[in-house]
This record gives structure tokens, sequence and C-alpha cells, in this order.
């Protein structure tokens, strides 16, 4: 599965509607440079444990500097992993 775009997914629905923002290209980049800020990133997070089955207790420690940051983590600790990228989203819709 392509952690990038289903990132970019999570990211649009933790996002509130009329704030808009640009997809994230690079992993490694700070989130903070594609204009997410804090909320944005703790509600990816708390969407994330979700789909990977992560406990909310584990989930507290995720460090969301940088995609590559909550993918590590998520292949680290996940006891789940959703089918698709659509499957994924469509369940936290």
């Amino acid at each position: 599965m392509n952690f990038l775009e289903l990132f970019n997914g999570v990211a649009k629905i933790a996002r509130p509607v009329h704030v808009s923002h640009s997809p994230v290209t690079d992993k490694e980049l700070n989130l903070n440079e594609y204009g997410l800020d804090s909320l944005d990133k703790l509600m990816i997070c708390i969407y994330m444990c979700e789909l990977y089955g992560i406990p909310e207790e584990t989930g507290k420690s995720m460090c969301a500097d940088t995609v590559q940051i909550i993918e590590d983590f998520v292949q680290i600790h996940k006891t789940q992993e959703p089918a698709t990228v659509a499957e994924a989203l469509e369940s936290i819709q």
C-alpha cells in the first residue's frame, strides 16, 4: 500500500473542510511546512492508530513531525493493516 497516498487521504479527512493544504510529497519534510498544525497532526495520528489497530496508549507516544516518522511508528506497532487506501479512507469517514 502506498503510505504517502494514505497519509494524504487521511490528512484531507482530518482537516476542517474550509482549510486547504498541499498534498505531502516528501516523507522527510516537516509537516509544518505543509501547513499542518498540531491539531491536524493529532487527528491524523488518531486515524492512523485506528486503521492499523494500534492501542490508544501506544499511539500517544507517536511523533508526527514527518510522514516517515509516522510510517516507521505504524510499521513497528501495527496489529492490522487496511487492504487498500480506498477501503481505509472509507472506514474513517
